[in-house]
């Protein structure tokens, strides 16, 4: 039997974490790259998804269909509706008439699926460690992954040429805020409060800081259990607001429009982000804001305000205070401070994503970041590295700012776990081995290169898929400088194209031979090749084809864009290079030796 995790024979991935995300990645795996050796490693003893949430009756805030596969493979036998039918309930839940189920039996969905790869899964795995390896060639080609096995002490190393991090976000907690049994997170809701509070008769007086859906979930909870309760709810805002749901709005979550955000400039995702916001963050479900509201009103009409909202606040200090805790009460716009005393508070105030310093301590310094410090990530979840880490970091919910609101949502898991696979399964982990980089000084700068490029026109675009023979194609490449951190290339092609089942979210590279410049331009210096290594994807919607053609123009391709055979092909720029493709002597030393006679 194969020892796999060795570095002699290293898994094809490893993913930290085994919630949603690395759950679906299980799926693509075995649906796409079923040949692919993966592992995964989870600190908990089960799947675990939201526990201190599952409240009795909330529901899930989108449709049954958007599980982990449907919307990528409606015939898998991972689908929600598979696991109705697999549980006997199938006919029940049609008759529901629901496309919402309660967020309890969903989370039964995602361990049904769980268990049927319990055999890639090692529980109670806490992953202490991330270390690049180096091989004898001098680059860091594998993952060593150190974990502690949380019921016995031992220490075990796994090897890899791919890691998937999906270990979801660490609570948000104020500065000055100590967490403990009376003041908590809202990822510590259910376990902690039904426990610590028994007595559902006394006037307790209780906090909640957030204005999202768990912020008006837990303020409805205490209010509905704790009959004599009352509830503070301190909010950064000037009300609860209700989250903009309408059909136009959430397309902005649909696979293309994922793939169009991240090709944008960072100002305009800014923007977009920003115009987007409400329809996820700091938000509740207006149907939920409703039953709040009635839930208040009837107290009104016994002659009673339970709840009291904290507009424009925000909490900046919570300690023990006798048998209570006091809460420091800072208003936003420079109105006065208060102090609250209650005898409990929830933090419903969202989590911080990013990469452990301790856990990737020495990985990070070969990663490269952001003005804000965060990982740069290529289309393809992939977190940009010098030259000398071949092996490949992916991430799940850690893109946010450069793949949209919904890098953090269920409902762009199917594909975003496509997208991964595909691109660990085509690109081995290593595009700097299949095409090595030109020397630093090969060649003139970027914007240079850029200009060559655009005089050219056209240039061959050669695979990259390791075990396969490489297939070139010379085809017309117009560079857009206004999409993508580096610029993106596009271009069509026939869908008859041998090529197009290697490109798809594969790794390639783009050759393009300059000429000569015209008479009475500036000449580029010695003829050169550009390298361009990137990122594919194939482009199938026809309007989302033309649309690009009419951005990058000329306006003679538009036919191209409309016939029945053509699919367009986006290659995001990962490096660029030129080089000499003969080694020339220096430009004078030559020019001297053509006097002789």
């Amino acid at each position: 039997m194969r020892n796999l995790g060795t570095p002699d024979e290293p898994y094809d991935l490893i993913g930290l974490g085994f919630g949603p995300s690395n759950v679906a990645l299980a799926i693509a795996v075995q649906e796409i790259a079923p040949d692919r050796r993966c592992l995964f490693l989870e600190r908990s003893p089960d799947m675990r998804w939201h526990e201190g949430m599952l409240i009795d009756g909330t529901r899930m805030q989108i449709s049954f269909l958007k599980d982990l596969v449907s919307l990528r493979n409606l015939t898998s036998p991972f689908t929600f509706l598979q696991y109705e039918k697999a549980k006997g309930r199938l006919e029940k839940f049609v008759n529901l008439a629901e496309f919402r189920p309660t967020r309890l039996e969903f989370q039964d969905y995602l361990r049904w699926v769980a268990a049927q790869f319990a055999d890639l899964v090692r529980y109670h795995s806490a992953v202490r460690a991330v270390t690049p390896v180096r091989d004898d060639d001098g680059a860091l080609s594998l993952f060593r992954v150190t974990a502690t096995d949380t019921t016995t002490g031992e220490v075990v190393e796994y090897h890899a040429r791919n890691l998937v991090h999906a270990l979801g976000g660490v609570p948000r907690v104020p500065e000055a805020v100590t967490l403990g049994p009376t003041v908590l997170h809202s990822s510590a809701f259910l376990p902690t409060v039904p426990r610590t509070f028994t007595d559902h008769d006394r006037e307790w007086e209780f906090a909640v800081a957030g204005d999202g859906q768990s912020a008006g979930e837990i303020a409805h909870y205490f209010l509905d259990r704790y009959r004599n309760s009352r509830v503070h709810l301190i909010l950064p805002g000037y009300s609860l607001r209700a989250t903009d749901n309408n059909p136009f709005a959430n397309e902005q979550y649909f696979e293309a429009n994922a793939d169009d955000f991240s090709s944008r400039r960072e100002e305009n995702r800014r923007a977009w982000a920003a115009s987007l916001r409400n329809t996820n963050y700091g938000v509740v479900e207006e149907g939920f804001l409703d039953d709040l509201y009635r839930l208040t009103y009837a107290d009104e009409v016994r002659g009673r305000t339970r709840l009291q909202v904290h507009g424009d606040s925000k909490v900046t200090r919570a300690g023990a205070d006798g048998a209570g805790i006091r809460i420091g009460v800072e208003s936003r716009f420079g109105g006065e401070s208060q102090v609250l005393r209650a005898d409990g508070l929830v933090l419903a105030t969202g989590y911080r994503r990013r990469l452990d310093p301790t856990m990737y301590h020495d990985v990070l310094p070969y990663l490269e970041t952001d003005g804000d410090g965060r990982p740069v990530v290529s289309r393809d979840h992939r977190v940009r590295a010098t030259e000398e880490l071949t092996c490949g970091l992916y991430v799940q919910g850690f893109a946010e700012a450069t793949h949209g609101l919904g890098d953090t949502l269920l409902s762009l898991l199917p594909f975003r776990s496509k997208q991964i696979i595909t691109a660990i399964a085509k690109d081995g982990g290593s595009l700097a081995r299949a095409f090595p980089p030109a020397r630093p000084d090969a060649g003139p700068d970027a914007a240079t290169l850029g200009a060559l490029i655009d005089r050219c026109g056209s240039g061959t675009l050669v695979s990259a898929c390791p075990g396969e023979f490489p297939v070139a194609t010379r085809l017309p490449l117009v560079l857009d400088r206004h999409r993508g951190r580096n610029g993106v290339l596009f271009g069509v092609l026939d869908r008859t194209d041998p090529q197009l089942p290697l490109l798809d979210g594969g790794k390639v590279l783009a050759v393009f031979q300059p000429d000569a410049a015209p008479p009475g331009e500036p000449q580029a210096g010695d003829p050169m090749s550009i390298d361009v290594r990137g990122c594919a994807r194939l482009v199938t919607d026809r309007d989302r084809l033309v649309a690009h053609l009419a951005r990058v123009g000329p306006p003679d391709r538009g036919p191209a864009a409309r016939a029945g055979g053509s699919v367009g092909i986006e290659i995001e720029i990962e490096g660029l290079s030129g080089r000499f493709p003969l080694s020339p002597e220096p430009r004078a030393a030559r020019a001297e030796s053509e006097r002789q006679p």
